[in-house]
């Protein structure tokens, strides 16, 4: 019997996927004094079969055995990363494609090895060296095009994209991208031919309705775009556990006690409180379960009964529902049914030292870090600085986290009072908007807070904005004490600093007068 093995009998078996029968075998070559292949067979079937350590072993002497194999390199560094040694399965993979620059499958590992590490350029290089050795591989311009969008490259990334769907018209992730980064161009219309390219060939995808649910609501379509937002639900698990309990799904909710969560980022919910005095209305108790900084603040919102901190245990409650979910549940999706502004009641002002004589603003150029639009919502402090030599005006800053250090590193301790850093929650933050003449923000939390509390409120948005924005105009309809002044060009504040300071102008002079 084992006179009738060889190595091709081995390949069979692992192609065959009978991975212990050809282990066996190998060893039986092995013991036999067989060809060195068997090794390394051999370090392939346990790597697949899960025995790293002893594939491991079995590795390190093949590569000596085969110095000049690039599939044995290749091998070895998948087993290397299954392991979690990325650098030791790099430098593998990396020999391979020196061995053999044409090996498609090593540099497409390494394109997703260097992914991960965010190593952008070198990802994106082995990507690029795969889409060129294998025209019509789609996974190839797939993950090419997700480097190129997270890097900022869109109009590559949606060549990309498009080629993933032209080779195969069934890859649901490339139309689903290729949404992405049409909505992330401000095109919503294209977006929302994509992401229904996606749900023709799964109609239950999650992503693809949550994504079409922002086209939507961009476009201005906002039952439709609430509506579809909701699947989100799906996929999203709630920041509190829930037992015995069933979510509110619209209707009756007269004399039940319901809790409206925060799942979104912080100023969502402040957006999304002018929904519960409409519950109270409808003879709800109401309690708030939200960030942590949020729940005073929340508390003292129209139609709240009690907020209370992720941290801590929520309000009692019968039913519950999430914040954003509340303009599709209670069936409030037109303009004209938006609750109205300041819904908010305000703390007292902070007392002000400075600006006494004169017009009191304040700044935030820098919204959190960690969204995943930040490089176009936030500024930098120095982009400010035009507004900072108009006369008359004092200026505050509300900016908190890294970003308030700013103030220190471009040297303008002289021209703005640091506030936020003293800033212990959003009260605090209400409490200063309070003794403000005026609020100039990126698109972060305070905008919302300030348009909350009926504060005059000038928000710089980038070129493409977030969906309650829309594309166009000054006004928008969720709070009547802001305007908007857009970016013109991606990434470019300075026409809008140039505009603002104009109008900051004009308003010293008319608030003087």
């Amino acid at each position: 019997m084992a006179d009738a093995i060889t190595l091709e009998t081995v390949r069979k078996l692992i192609g065959d996927g009978r991975l212990k029968e050809a282990s066996e075998a190998c060893r039986k070559l092995i013991e036999g004094g067989g060809d060195p292949e068997a090794l390394y067979l051999l370090a392939v079937t346990t790597g697949e079969d899960g025995l790293y350590s002893e594939s491991l072993t079995l590795f390190e002497k093949a590569v000596n055995e085969f110095p000049d194999r690039a599939d044995v390199f290749y091998n070895f560094g998948t087993v290397l990363m299954k392991m979690g040694k990325t650098d030791e399965a790099i430098a593998c993979w990396s020999w391979a494609v020196e061995l053999s620059p044409g090996y498609a499958e090593a540099h497409f590992n390494l394109g997703r090895a260097y992914s991960d590490g965010r190593m952008w350029p070198q990802a994106l290089d082995h990507y690029q060296r795969v889409c060129a050795l294998r025209p019509n591989n789609p996974d190839a311009f797939y993950n090419a095009g997700n480097v190129l969008f997270r890097t900022g490259k869109l109009d590559e990334a949606k060549y990309c994209f498009e080629q993933a769907v032209s080779i195969d018209p069934g890859y649901i992730q490339g139309w689903i991208n290729l949404g992405l980064a049409e909505l992330r161009q401000g095109h919503p219309g294209a977006s929302i031919r994509a992401l229904e390219k996606a749900l023709e060939k799964d109609s239950d995808n999650v992503l693809a309705h949550f994504n079409l649910g922002q086209a939507l609501l961009l476009s201005g379509r906002l039952k439709e775009g609430f509506a579809e937002a909701e699947w989100r639900r799906r996929v999203e698990e709630l920041p509190f556990p829930v037992s015995g309990r069933s979510p509110w799904e619209g209707g009756d909710i007269a004399d039940k006690k319901i809790l409206l969560y925060g799942e979104q980022g912080q100023g969502d919910v402040i957006h999304f409180l002018r929904y519960a005095k409409i519950l109270a209305d409808r003879g709800a108790w109401v309690g708030v379960y939200c960030h942590e900084g949020l729940a005073g603040l929340a508390a003292n919102a129209e139609g709240v009964e009690k907020a209370a901190s992720f941290s801590d245990e929520p309000p009692p409650f019968d039913t519950f529902a999430p914040l954003m979910s509340l303009p599709h549940l209670l069936e409030l999706t037109e303009t004209d049914g938006i609750p109205a502004a300041p819904y908010i009641t305000p703390p007292p002002p902070l007392s002000l030292a400075g600006g006494e004589d004169g017009i009191r603003v304040g700044l935030v150029w820098a919204g959190n870090p960690e969204h995943d639009n930040d490089i176009n919502r936030s500024a930098k402090l120095d982009d400010f600085r035009p507004l900072l030599e108009i006369e008359g005006i004092g200026f505050f800053s509300l900016q908190v986290g890294d970003a308030a250090q700013e103030i220190k590193t471009a040297g303008l301790q002289s021209l703005i009072a640091d506030l936020g850093s003293g800033f212990d929650d959003f009260t605090d933050t209400a409490a200063a908007i309070q003794a403000l003449d005026l609020v100039i923000s990126v698109d972060t939390a305070v905008p919302h807070l300030a348009g909350a509390l009926g504060k005059t409120i000038w928000l710089l948005l980038p070129r493409v904005p977030d969906w309650r924005w829309s594309l166009e105009g000054e006004k928008t309809p969720w709070y009547p004490s802001m305007r908007l002044f857009r970016q013109q060009g991606v990434r470019d504040w300075r026409p809008v600093i140039e505009r603002i300071r104009d109008e900051l102008t004009d308003f010293a002079r008319h608030r003087g007068a």
